[in-house]
């Protein structure tokens, strides 16, 4: 508990563990928004050369 910061009953951690939180937050956040843009993009691609992608069959 020596790099924390409290008051009034709320502790908050302080020092570069929570900057490396946030950052790895960032980076899969981040990483998952490129995922689902590159997919929305291979799915329009196969759509506009006439593959049509049946949504059942990704279950």
């Amino acid at each position: 508990m020596a790099n924390t910061y409290c008051h009034n009953g709320y502790c908050e951690p302080t020092g570069k563990e929570s900057t490396n939180t946030e950052i790895s937050d960032k980076v899969i956040i981040g990483g998952y928004i490129l995922f689902l843009i590159a997919l929305t993009a291979i799915v329009w691609y196969g759509s506009s050369i006439g593959i049509d992608l049946d949504p059942a069959s990704l279950v």
